[in-house]
């Protein structure tokens, strides 16, 4: 069984939409989602939370493939 990290991103009033990349740990999807423009920062080791303005919200999944 393998494990794989997720994101789902959350733009305020909107449904999301779920990355189409897959991470092999939670620390390559945190570092993704810290890399990105609008500086999102970290709520919990499993949500961030945009800084600029937008309300964006991005929630990291722990998917397990066997």
């Amino acid at each position: 069984m393998t494990k794989v990290y997720i994101i789902q991103v959350m733009p305020e009033a909107s449904l999301g939409r779920v990355s189409q990349e897959g991470y092999t740990s939670l620390e390559k999807a945190q570092a993704f989602i810290e890399s990105r423009s609008d500086k999102p920062a970290q709520v919990s080791p499993w949500l961030y939370r945009s800084t600029d303005g937008n309300d964006t919200d991005y929630l990291i999944y722990e998917v397990r493939v066997i």
